[in-house]
């Protein structure tokens, strides 16, 4: 088995490139790049959490893992893309996971779209070594003490206690977001280009839940 095959979960579900998977009849996944047309559930978010990639380098080994062809060969191209989608779908709230090269860079886009931006100091896989950022974006004021959570926790705080209906989710992974906010009752839509790790999603929630609906 591959390092990449992420456990082979997808070998339990007919998931590939451009599958469209509906949870429980309320959430809805796609395998998707998020440099091609958004599917229209993904308007239903009204609070994002994403945690994209963070540099060219980082964007074009996530295509490596998926065995796809790199379509992007500059990071602010990227960047501008998932700000666009941001633009599209315009949930009123808005949390992104962003190394340091590119904090600046977030954080401009972010008040271009809200009034109240602030970022928190974070790390990643519980290591205070591996630092990252997350950038909150909104246009009422509130500011979760948040600041040097490991962003796991980040993401369970957010799933839990911020006010929405759908969190959505650009850059899904393996679905922490998703899971996140399934077992805290909510519903939530996502994309993710690699579908060998979303299926580590469906896996997950079908374990926490033996009688869920998963329809692809």
């Amino acid at each position: 088995m591959s390092k990449w095959d992420y456990g082979g979960a997808y070998k339990d579900f007919d998931i590939y490139s451009n599958s469209i998977i509906t949870i429980d009849n309320n959430n809805f996944l796609k395998v998707h790049d998020i440099f091609n047309e958004l599917p229209n559930f993904m308007n239903n978010a009204d609070i994002i959490f994403t945690d994209s990639p963070w540099n060219l380098g980082n964007l074009n080994t996530f295509y490596t893992k998926a065995d796809l062809e790199h379509i992007c060969f500059e990071y602010e191209t990227f960047y501008k893309r998932l700000f666009e989608c941001i633009y599209e779908i315009n949930p009123r709230i808005c949390y992104l996971e962003v190394g340091k090269q590119y904090l600046a860079e977030f954080i401009i886009e972010m008040k271009k779209k809200y009034k109240y931006v602030t970022f928190y100091n974070s790390n990643y896989y519980h290591n205070k070594d591996r630092i990252c950022y997350v950038v909150r974006g909104a246009n009422k004021a509130k500011a979760p003490k948040l600041d040097y959570m490991d962003e796991e926790d980040i993401i369970k705080w957010v799933c839990a206690n911020e006010d929405y209906d759908y969190m959505g989710d650009l850059c899904m992974g393996r679905g922490l977001v998703g899971y996140n906010a399934y077992i805290n009752n909510k519903k939530f839509v996502g994309t993710e280009l690699n579908f060998k790790r979303l299926a580590v999603l469906l896996k997950r929630l079908k374990k926490y839940n033996e009688n869920i609906k998963i329809s692809l």
